[in-house]
């Protein structure tokens, strides 16, 4: 039987991370072909950094704390117990543990019941290099 990884590289020229979505996704059809939910795959401009760091919420209707379970120049996902909901925009204030401040707005693209998933929406460009460069030196 040829390899499915081997298949998928070759025709989507996708990274590990994608790789592994799409085989879960191939496995879970094969059982479930009725229940496959094809938005588990998510596309990503850049690679997610593992980093909890304290995130500062605005929302419409209120202003609370969070965390952050991984981040990138342009998204994260942010545990929080709250609700808010998916297409929402929200204002995130990052604050890195040397104390630099990232600051922009963001939609909320995934809700799960632990966090959201963001994309960043509007950022300055000050903020953006400076987040770039934490990042980077992760």
């Amino acid at each position: 039987m040829i390899d499915k990884l081997y298949i998928i590289k070759q025709i989507l020229e996708t990274d590990e991370d994608t790789d592994i979505k799409i085989l879960s996704i191939l496995d879970l059809a094969k059982e479930n072909p009725d229940k496959v939910n094809i938005h588990l795959i998510e596309e990503r401009v850049e690679k997610r950094k593992k980093i909890m760091m304290e995130v500062n919420l605005i929302t419409e209707k209120e202003k609370f704390l969070a965390e952050t379970e991984d981040i990138s120049s342009t998204g994260a996902f942010i545990r929080t117990k709250k609700k808010i909901g998916k297409g929402e925009h929200i204002s995130i204030k990052l604050t890195d543990p040397s104390g630099e401040d990232f600051t922009f707005v963001a939609k909320v693209m995934r809700v799960k019941n632990n966090g959201i998933g963001v994309m960043v929406k509007n950022i300055s460009l000050t903020d953006q290099d400076n987040l770039t460069n934490f990042l980077g030196r992760l």
